[in-house]
């Protein structure tokens, strides 16, 4: 199964069961053996359908746009950074899926509350446009060693980060589970302090032009023993 059918598959999963809530399609969507990693959902297709009972209860927002902003496929793995609306909050989000004979297998993500914005740059608008597939390979290494040793000489002459109050780069995680990347876009998953990190980079150039991150704290207890990671 190739990246662009794997992106198409999560992000038609996603319009139907969480944007339209049609739980009948859920066996055509999900693998058999479904594990979830998502520390506010009961694991298997069965914890999944709790949580879509529970969603079905609220009311459909009235805008019905995606809140899809930008995503990455990289061989079995698809991301979704998102805006969403919940609740009369605005949250960023990171859905990372892991697809398995065409189906959604795997589960992780994390979400964060946004701040109340005095300026034009927010957690998750920006650039999205995907380019330099051929650069690929190169630049999930150069992202993977920034990470691992720090150097402002990454950094573009316009690095601009999406942080909120900082340049995003102060405390870089120290745990690195995984690195994905999509041409000018890589994805790193990682831990540090008991908080769970997904950065995403954009590059240009052989530099880092943009940086987006969303963290949430790996709470104590979870309705399954799978962890956030």
């Amino acid at each position: 199964m190739s990246s662009i059918s794997n992106k198409a598959i999560v992000l038609a999963a996603f319009k139907h069961l969480i944007g339209e809530r049609n739980t009948d399609v859920i066996d055509t969507y999900l693998h058999d053996h479904y594990r979830q990693h998502s520390p506010m959902v009961k694991d298997g297709k069965a914890g999944l359908l709790e949580a879509l009972a529970y969603l079905k209860q609220q009311p459909l927002p009235a805008e019905r746009k995606s809140p899809v902003v930008r995503t990455l496929a990289d061989g079995d793995f698809v991301m979704l950074h998102m805006d969403v609306a919940f609740m009369g909050k605005s949250v960023a989000v990171v859905d990372l899926y892991r697809l398995e004979e065409g189906k959604l297998a795997e589960h992780w993500d994390a979400t964060e509350a946004q701040p109340e914005y005095t300026g034009t740059v927010t957690m998750t608008n920006g650039a999205s446009e995907i380019t330099d597939l051929e650069y690929t390979a190169t630049n999930k290494l150069l992202v993977e060693h920034f990470f691992r040793s720090p150097d402002n000489a990454f950094l573009a002459p316009d690095y601009l980060s999406h942080t909120p109050g900082a340049s995003g780069l102060e405390h870089l995680p120290v745990q690195i589970h995984r690195v994905l990347g999509e041409g000018n876009f890589v994805l790193v998953q990682s831990t540090k302090e008991g908080s769970v990190y997904y950065d995403i980079c954009r590059l240009q150039d052989g530099l880092l032009a943009e940086h987006w991150r969303v963290t949430q704290v790996i709470p104590a207890t979870m309705p399954h023993r799978n962890g956030m990671i």
